[in-house]
């Protein structure tokens, strides 16, 4: 019966390298340690070349394809093919593992006084120290691994808390923006100092409290005080006087403010009477009978022209200074309905103001929400891309999962092809140099495939 070739070993052994000599309570020796990471073995393996190397350094070196020997280039015993490493050269070396796993071991870890065999410590403590140093996951500061609970409780800038009034979750590094932004903080009224007013109630509680302390209507003309909204008519009445005096003021800078506004009109209606004066003097010139005397021409329009117009001059016998005295007054009305229309426009002015000093407190207010809204935006992203990373490593370990169940089931079909009922035949080749290699103590031991693999030959 043909020998079967040697299977693979598992990628799945370990995914570590060998245990740090630190551990060891006793004297190091040299063959219990990894010719490749030279710590002590971990779940050893025996390459054909007699040499010993960790599950997982094994696989990490034959995993880009065959490599050379390091330990025999390093002895000067490279021979090709038994010193190339690749996957199926090697088998577990069982006797190496238990001549490890009973080794006195000690925690290596500041502070633990455990002590025990390496066997115990992989088992049961390597992983459950409490005195592990560990990254926290969240802020990666560095953290026993028995102050973990608290430090996720109490000390971590980036545990999630939950609010309680609104109950919304939120960084502890971000506490002051949430409660800036909290729709149920508490807060305490100005005016009454009724307390615990949520804040999304609070601006229908102003509006109604008549301790709330309010600007003066008059503000917009100079008064700045602020008064008790229950107190407002007893302000009023008490100051009067300097409200008008402040209404008298301001009236009257609109008024300077508005005439600045005029010239343009006024000075068109100048240059009209201007004309009609002109034309005047065309007509006397060309009417029958006794010369008239002339009439002056009115100056010409100042920069600024009053609302007061001259309008005297020698009157004319006939129905042409009717005409014009018709004409005159038609101006005189144009330059009243002008005076009316500026005062219009100072009213229009005033009522501007108080719905320009409106709109800015909005728009402050609306900033203000705007700012916060950023910050709430901010933050649900951060806590998007936490539960994407996380989403990203469960996906990693459902693929771990699935190579190990795939392995698995691959051993379970050989298991179910093998029998037991057949004749052994260990052929081996090259007896002669195997022989002469056992010798010289560069590979001790072969073993069987199709045997147990504890029961070896060893040549004579």
């Amino acid at each position: 019966m043909a020998t079967q070739e040697p299977s693979p070993p598992s990628s799945m052994e370990s995914n570590k390298p060998g245990f740090p000599k630190k551990i060891l309570a006793n004297k190091l020796e040299d063959k219990h340690l990894c010719n490749c990471c030279h710590n002590l073995l971990r779940r050893p393996f025996q390459a054909q070349c007699g040499h010993r190397f960790c599950s997982y350094c094994f696989n990490m070196t034959v995993r880009d394809g065959p490599q050379k020997c390091n330990a025999c280039i390093k002895e000067d015993i490279f021979e090709e093919p038994t010193s190339i490493l690749k996957q199926g050269c090697a088998f577990p070396d069982n006797a190496a593992r238990r001549e490890v796993e009973n080794l006195s071991a000690v925690c290596i870890n500041e502070g633990c006084t455990w002590k025990g065999n390496i066997k115990e410590y992989e088992l049961s403590h390597e992983e459950k120290c409490e005195y592990t140093i560990i990254p926290c996951p969240s802020c990666k500061e560095r953290i026993r691994f028995n102050e973990q609970e608290r430090h996720n409780e109490r000390e971590c800038p980036e545990r999630t808390l939950n609010c309680k009034y609104c109950k919304e979750p939120f960084h502890f590094k971000n506490i002051k923006a949430h409660d800036e932004i909290c729709p149920k903080y508490p807060m305490i009224c100005e005016g009454c100092a009724k307390k615990k007013i949520p804040r999304e109630k609070y601006v229908d509680h102003i509006k109604f409290c008549s301790k709330f302390r309010t600007p003066c209507r008059f503000h917009v003309v100079g008064c700045d005080m602020s008064v008790e909204k229950e107190r407002i008519h007893d302000h009023e009445r008490a100051c009067a006087y300097e409200h008008l005096n402040l209404l008298l003021h301001y009236i009257m800078g609109m008024k300077v403010s508005m005439e600045g506004l005029q010239p343009q009109g006024l000075e068109l209606a100048g240059h009209k009477l201007l004309d009609l004066h002109r034309s005047l003097r065309e007509l006397e010139v060309r009417l029958p009978g006794p010369p008239t005397p002339a009439l002056p021409l009115p100056p010409p329009p100042a920069p600024v022209p009053t609302l007061t117009v001259s309008t005297s001059f020698t009157p004319l016998p006939s129905s042409v200074g009717a005409a014009l005295e018709l004409q005159l007054h038609s101006e005189k009305t144009k330059v009243a309905e002008l005076g009316r229309r500026c005062t219009d426009l100072e009213v229009k002015v005033g009522t501007f103001e108080n719905v320009v000093c409106v709109l800015n407190r909005e728009v402050e207010r609306f900033t203000t929400t705007m700012e916060a809204g950023n910050r709430q935006h901010r933050l649900d992203q951060d806590k998007i891309e936490a539960l994407n990373n996380k989403v990203r490593q469960l996906e990693r370990t459902v693929g771990l999962k699935d190579l190990t169940v795939a392995e698995m089931e691959g051993r379970l079909r050989e298991m179910s092809a093998t029998t037991f009922d057949g004749v052994f035949v260990w052929r081996i080749s090259d007896f002669t140099k195997k022989r002469q290699d056992a010798i010289a103590g560069r590979a001790p031991a072969m073993f069987s495939p199709g045997i147990s693999q504890n029961q070896c030959y060893r040549p004579p």
